[in-house]
């Protein structure tokens, strides 16, 4: 759960602080802050799948590996979630690595929109995962 609130929070903050801004200060804002984000939500991404192997493991055992499968749909649901946030970040690395070779505000204006997907699929995750926790 600590590695999916994280996704969320550093997503939120791009797309909060970049919203706020005018145009040229999003620009300045966002080479500055997108590679640094980028590698918070890396490390978050690659933490996130071992946590959710290990709660995996434990509710299997607990539950002695006879999973409902409302319990199994929602978890495919979560699976395909991450894949999405992983292209989502895929992307958005992509694009802040490009910042300032194309079109002006472009660059940024794709940013916002990729965190604010990332942030949206993360907290999709983060309640899918209460249900599971709730449902085990």
């Amino acid at each position: 759960m600590l590695c999916g609130a994280i996704w969320v929070a550093v997503s939120l903050s791009f797309v909060l602080a970049a919203g706020a801004s005018t145009e040229t200060e999003r620009a300045g804002f966002a080479s500055r802050v997108a590679p640094v984000l980028n590698r918070l939500n890396l490390a978050a991404i690659a933490l996130l799948p071992l946590s959710g192997i290990a709660n995996l493991i434990f509710v299997a055992r607990e539950r002695h590996f006879r999973l409902p499968a409302a319990f199994v749909e929602v978890l495919s649901a979560k699976l395909l979630l991450l894949c999405g946030m992983a292209a989502a970040l895929a992307i958005a690395w992509g694009t802040a690595a490009r910042l300032g070779s194309g079109a002006a505000g472009a660059g940024e204006r794709r940013l916002l929109w990729l965190y604010g997907a990332m942030a949206a699929m993360g907290a999709v995750a983060l309640m899918l995962g209460l249900w599971l926790a709730g449902s085990a």
